[in-house]
């Protein structure tokens, strides 16, 4: 079957709503439905279709509508009934003909859902979906979880926006009370140093910048013993408000944070941009240079279902060379692995730098410049890239017994239960889950929730693994800190939390790091299997030179949907 096109009309023939499946502009589409007017009026009322040139009407009333499928005459009938009493039962049960009176507005009023209903039956070409009326009912009715989360986002915004607002209202009235101090008058020289509008400062030196030199002398005196008197007048009445709105300080309480009219608001009011990026800080490997350091670096995206399964996982990497002595500018890398069967496999993706001899990596593992004679590694101590890698797994990939595979660093589960209305007990599960990491560093674990009503809590008799909250902010939710997991060990995160439903605890963002750089172990491995074995003169080749490797491990984004 091929339908072009599918609409209602009232029985007087006026058109209401038409979705076309083929291309056929709207002139033709308004002559179509005349034609079919003009048939209808002329042919007998107890047949259900009828034929004009090459195009078939298939149509069936409604109350005062038709409902009509326009097809060719090659389409087969019995399946363009069908889909007619598809269409008529889907439409009646979405407008609830429980009264048996449907008006025009009415259906023009929905009339973008009766052409969600005609796209859901019919997909674009014409052909008919095998579905089922309480199918089409259920898609209709499915809510989306992005627009709830965009509903959270909204209303978070408000939220920080009246916060703002009683923020600044607190702030002027602090003014006002400083000012009453001083008897109703202004701050000496408050109309200079103590104005935080740089309009007003350019003002005056601009000014005075082209003033005599006297007076560009006595300006600069003057402003100086403004400030100086300006805070000997107003140091005590400044450390009295700034001990009163002090707020909450995080480091004294691990497990509780109350949302009180106070301590919320003074906490969130800190959980400023620059904070929250601070929460999880980029680490920076200082090492020192003995001749040639070699740094293997890998980072981390991946997805994880709430059960733990991995949804998808990439793993970028490079090594990263340093050298600080010209002697060793001509240095020679053997790599122990990956095995050449890793390097083969096309589902890794290795690039050496295009001064590298790619051909020898390739089928040798051996890093060195192309030109060995000419050419040599420059000697300023700064780090080059001169290998990179890349390897995405899907959980279709990840389920085959493939030992090239790298395991993830963490696994994570989650057990989500619903206490009460709108309160949610909430338990993370996670351990090392490669046998090539010793331990992870500052694990951060963010709920994207603000709780405003209930305390946040975590549950201490399961909290071996030193979890702290360290802050709970607008930007990003609830931040959670775990300072190490050493490998064999599980940490548990047990907290009760306040959510308007489950799906809006999740996304949670996982971020961790882990560095070696213990110069006295040489064999050291990065998650795919890389290594350096040795490191000659590539001049004589055979000649080793000294050299230390450092690993760094950290997560570009890791997240539990």
């Amino acid at each position: 079957m091929v339908v072009l096109a599918a609409s209602i009309t009232t029985v007087q023939g006026n058109p209401i709503v038409s979705r076309q499946f083929h291309d056929i502009s709207k002139d033709r589409m308004l002559e179509l439905l005349s034609n079919f007017q003009n048939l209808v009026s002329k042919g007998s009322k107890n047949h259900n279709f009828i034929e004009d040139g090459h195009i078939r009407y298939i149509y069936k009333p409604l109350d005062d509508f038709y409902i009509i499928l326009i097809t060719n005459r090659q389409s087969n009938i019995i399946q363009d009934l069908k889909t007619l009493d598809l269409m008529n039962d889907s439409i009646i049960n979405y407008l609830n003909y429980s009264n048996g009176n449907i008006s025009e507005w009415e259906i023009f009023d929905l009339s973008f859902d009766i052409i969600t209903i005609f796209d859901e039956i019919i997909i674009n070409g014409g052909y008919k979906e095998n579905l089922t009326t309480q199918q089409i009912s259920t898609y209709l009715a499915m809510e989306s979880h992005e627009e709830r989360i965009q509903e959270i986002i909204e209303k978070n915004k408000e939220i920080e926006a009246n916060e703002e607002r009683k923020r600044r209202a607190k702030e002027i009235a602090r003014r006002e009370q400083e000012r009453k101090q001083f008897g109703g008058l202004d701050y000496p020289g408050q109309s200079f140093v103590g104005s935080n509008d740089p309009n007003v400062a350019n003002a005056l030196n601009s000014y005075y910048s082209h003033a005599s030199p006297a007076a560009q002398q006595s300006y600069v005196n003057s402003q100086q013993q403004q400030q100086q008197q300006f805070q000997t007048q107003i140091s005590s009445p400044t450390e009295n408000v700034t001990n009163r709105i002090g707020g909450m300080k995080l480091s004294q309480s691990r497990n509780i944070h109350k949302p009180s009219a106070s301590g919320m608001g003074n906490y969130r009011s800190s959980s400023t941009p620059s904070n929250v990026s601070a929460t999880r800080p980029e680490t920076e490997l200082h090492v020192e240079n003995n001749g040639i350091l070699v740094t293997l670096k890998e980072s981390i995206q991946a997805q994880l279902t709430r059960d733990g399964d991995l949804q998808n996982y990439e793993l970028k990497g490079s090594l990263d060379l340093r050298i600080n002595n010209e002697e060793y500018s001509h240095a020679q890398l053997k790599l122990v692995s990956p095995p050449l069967n890793i390097l083969k496999d096309r589902s890794y993706k290795f690039e050496t730098h295009p001064n590298i001899d790619k051909g020898a990596f390739l089928s040798q593992g051996i890093i060195s410049l192309k030109d060995k004679e000419k050419k040599a590694f420059p000697a300023n101590d700064q780090s080059r890239s001169v290998l990179r890698w890349k390897k995405n797994i899907t959980s279709d990939n990840n389920n085959n017994n493939n030992n090239n595979l790298p395991t993830l660093p963490l696994s994570v589960n989650t057990w989500v239960s619903e206490n009460d209305t709108n309160i949610f007990d909430v338990t993370i599960e996670f351990e090392i889950n490669n046998d090539k990491i010793e331990s992870l560093e500052d694990l951060y674990f963010v709920v994207p929730v603000l709780p405003t009503k209930v305390d946040v809590q975590l549950n201490e008799e399961s909290n071996e693994c030193g979890a702290e909250i360290t802050s709970i902010n607008d930007e990003e939710g609830i931040v959670i800190k775990v300072s190490r997991i050493e490998a064999g060990s599980q940490g548990v995160i047990n907290f009760v939390v306040e959510a308007e439903f489950e799906d809006a605890l999740f996304p949670i963002s996982v971020t961790f790091h882990h560095n070696n750089t213990d110069l006295s172990i040489a064999d050291k491995t990065s998650l795919i299997g890389v290594s350096v074995g040795e490191v000659i003169d590539s001049l004589d080749g055979t000649t080793s030179l000294p050299y230390d490797v450092i690993t760094s491990l950290k997560t570009d984004q890791f997240t539990v949907m």
